[in-house]
């Protein structure tokens, strides 16, 4: 049987437990709601679609159907596919979400009443921040990608490796290209989302267990996951961000400069450097000014300090300082180059 869900309204999150900034996601599982695995992946912003494809879904459908044929001895191995009580059972739940309700009126406009999945993942999110406090690793960096760990995937395949990272933790562990992983930390894997499924459930400072096809053997490898390794992860492309951006860095949208950038400007590489994009909401439909604008922050500036921090970040880094750093700051001091002279601003966080 297939089921099409179109909104998050009434969804039951103690078992739908997914990446919520995914444009498509796919559950495959048992009638008694076992889960075989997910299907879903995502690492840009513009193009949705390029880390899955058909072929990608067939093997998950594939694998999935031959979990299913060896379905009830196998279901000790997948237990751990679902995930722990959520915080909150439903997404109308959550105290952003309260003025929608669980059910649809099709007599009145729809759009006005659907919960979008990125609300719920930014519903997840506002508990922390807009009570000042940190918030964890686990929840700015949900989902990661396992490219954080030196593992890139082939998006032709079920979870097949195209390319490891020099030398990142996965070629330390043994890690090759064109490994297919099979298991990881005792579960059986279908797809590039149910090695993040595994990721997302995973301490911070632990190894995992894993089984891999090597041209027709089987390998079994360890991979390490050392402390803060989620922080290295890029969440610019999530729909999720953009309020974080108004949270954290007042609106604005930053890139990190090139090292070719940075040496025509005489930065060195290990500096702050981060090219001021955008300092307006990406919804051109709101006329009030973002924080960013009102500290007098231009597109074109170069940030080189934000707070207390000169070192190289990312924008995701940046984020991330301020929501785990700094949440009960109510303004930052940041430093920028604007036309070749440094000027101070102050940046009110609220």
């Amino acid at each position: 049987m297939r089921v099409r869900m179109v909104q998050g309204n009434g969804m039951d999150l103690s078992l739908f437990q997914f990446d919520y900034d995914l444009t498509f996601a796919a559950f495959f599982m048992n009638a008694d709601k076992t889960i075989y695995g997910r299907f879903g992946t995502r690492a840009e912003y513009e193009n949705a679609a390029k880390d899955i494809s058909i072929e990608s879904f067939k093997q998950a459908l594939e694998a999935a159907l031959a979990l299913h044929a060896g379905y009830p001895e196998n279901k000790a191995v997948l237990a751990a596919k679902t995930g722990p009580e959520p915080i909150k059972k439903t997404p109308e739940a959550f105290p952003a979400l309260l003025r929608y309700s669980s059910t649809l009126d099709f007599n009145s406009s729809i759009d006005r009443q659907c919960i979008h999945c990125h609300q719920i993942g930014e519903a997840q999110r506002e508990i922390h921040w807009y009570d000042r406090k940190a918030v964890p690793d686990a929840v700015l960096y949900p989902f990661p990608m396992p490219d954080v760990l030196g593992l890139h995937f082939s998006a032709k395949h079920r979870a097949k490796i195209s390319k490891i990272a020099s030398g990142s933790s996965a070629e330390r562990d043994g890690f090759r290209r064109a490994d297919e992983i099979l298991t990881l930390d005792g579960q059986p894997i279908i797809s590039i989302a149910d090695v993040q499924w595994v990721l997302h459930r995973a301490p911070e400072d632990t190894t995992l267990p894993a089984t891999v096809d090597r041209h027709g053997e089987q390998i079994n490898l360890t991979l390490t996951l050392n402390p803060g390794w989620r922080k290295g992860s890029d969440i610019s492309w999530r729909t999720t961000t953009g309020e974080l951006r108004l949270v954290a860095l007042g609106g604005m949208v930053l890139k990190d400069l090139s090292d070719a950038e940075r040496q025509r400007k005489g930065i060195g590489e290990t500096e702050m450097a981060l090219n001021v994009e955008t300092v307006s909401r990406r919804e051109r439909r709101s006329s009030s000014q973002t924080n960013a604008q009102r500290a007098g922050i231009r597109r074109g500036d170069i940030i080189v300090s934000y707070g207390d921090r000169t070192d190289r970040l990312t924008e995701s880094g940046i984020i991330g300082y301020v929501l785990q750093e700094k949440p009960q700051a109510k303004t930052l001091p940041i430093k920028l180059l604007r036309n070749g002279e440094q000027v101070a601003v102050e940046l009110s966080l609220e």
